[in-house]
């Protein structure tokens, strides 16, 4: 027994540095050599100033090159440089694949005058095994960015280890799907994706309940090989044992489950219960409740009204039901409305004349604020008609 501990103690230790070496491998485009790399497909108006390679085309097109990474690459890192946001493509191709046959992942990146970088999590990619032949760029037509380096990174094993415990007990936060189903735990392997776990729905993160369902499979192999090569005596341990597996699994479940029930009624209690009126915060609806109430007595007479608000269907489906019988309508149907409720759109300003502009166009008949809470969030009554003539 003590030669087998010493050589699993000596394993460890010599896994010890692999498991927390990161890998990266850094791709100039300021860098002639590595321009000569790269092979476009479709595009125009392709240049290389100072920073790399400019990609401005009016047409759609690709740009990629070939690899051969030494370490499996988990993280991209791009640095870029554009004046307006830009939506394009990441792409790679697997080795063996037909030569045509590409995966894509969609980008969106902000815009930024300057050189700034933008980090992906590819270790969750269901199509991603880590080591492509070949890695680009799908463009839109009318793009114009710049594209100055990149960083593939394999991270180290011990940061996956600890991504993926940590990822196991993030949790989403009551939403207006939380009604129906939640996630359920998830396995994601960096800190990027741990940070942005919940930033795309679906999240990019695979279920934790493969690595349940395995240790339940493996579990009931392990005791069935067993049970077969044991006497009668012997099996009723051996049933019990995997008893207790499946009941430690299913603990784990509950537990993770209930803490998850619990830290959304904490936030619940924290941020709106605790908290005066006016103060009060209710999960991403923010103090959208509390600007409804207040709106409550204003309309009290009117059966249509005017809402404006980032994200219209999460907004209107809650302000449809506090301010019943009085229903919201949009602007381009708010023909008649008297009231207009404007929350979080600091975009939209008063005209001289009165009216409601967006991106320099009236969208609302001549009135005047009646209430304001802060800038882009207010009460506006309409001007009646009798009373503009006058």
């Amino acid at each position: 027994m003590s030669r087998l501990s010493a050589v699993i103690l000596s394993g460890f230790l010599l896994l010890l540095p692999i498991a927390g070496r990161a890998a990266t491998e850094t791709l100039r485009l300021s860098d002639t050599a590595e321009q000569q790399q790269w092979r476009p497909a479709g595009l125009s108006g392709i240049s290389y100033p100072q920073e790399g390679i400019r990609i401005q085309t009016p047409v759609r097109g690709t740009i990629v090159r070939p690899l051969q990474p030494s370490d499996s690459i988990d993280q991209l890192v791009l640095t870029y440089a554009s004046l307006r946001p830009v939506d394009f493509s990441f792409a790679w191709h697997k080795k063996g694949k037909n030569a045509n046959d590409f995966y894509q992942l969609p980008l969106s990146l902000k815009a930024s005058e300057s050189l700034t970088t933008f980090t992906l999590d590819l270790s969750a990619l269901g199509n991603w095994d880590g080591r492509p032949d070949v890695i680009g760029f799908q463009f839109p037509a009318g793009i114009d960015i710049i594209l100055s380096q990149m960083d593939l990174t394999g991270l180290p094993l011990s940061q996956k280890i600890t991504s993926a415990f940590r990822c196991v007990w993030t949790f989403e936060g009551f939403t207006s799907h939380s009604i129906n189903f939640f996630w359920g735990p998830l396995l994601c392997y960096s800190p990027v994706a741990l940070e942005t776990l919940f930033q795309n729905a679906p999240p990019r993160a695979q279920s934790a309940m493969r690595l349940i369902y395995a240790v339940l499979i493996l579990g009931a192999a392990f005791f069935a090989v067993l049970w077969w090569q044991l006497k009668d005596r012997s099996r009723r341990q051996i049933l019990r044992r995997f008893l207790l597996l499946s009941l430690l699994l299913w603990v784990f479940l509950d537990l993770r489950m209930s803490t998850e029930l619990l830290t959304g009624w904490k936030g619940d209690f924290v941020m709106f219960l605790n908290q005066p009126v006016g103060r009060r915060v209710f999960r991403n609806l923010d103090f959208f409740p509390d600007f409804t109430e207040a709106a409550r007595p204003v309309l009290v007479d009117q059966q249509h009204y005017v809402l404006l608000t980032p994200t219209p269907l999460l907004f209107n489906n809650f302000s449809r039901y506090v301010t019943f019988p009085s229903s919201p309508v949009t602007p381009e149907n708010g023909s008649g409305a008297m009231i207009w409720l404007v929350y979080n759109r600091p975009d939209l300003s008063i005209s001289a004349e009165g009216r409601i502009v967006r991106d320099g166009q009236p969208i609302s008949p001549p009135g005047k604020v009646t209430h304001e809470f802060m800038k882009g969030t207010y009460f506006f009554r309409v001007t009646p008609v009798s009373t503009v003539k006058q």
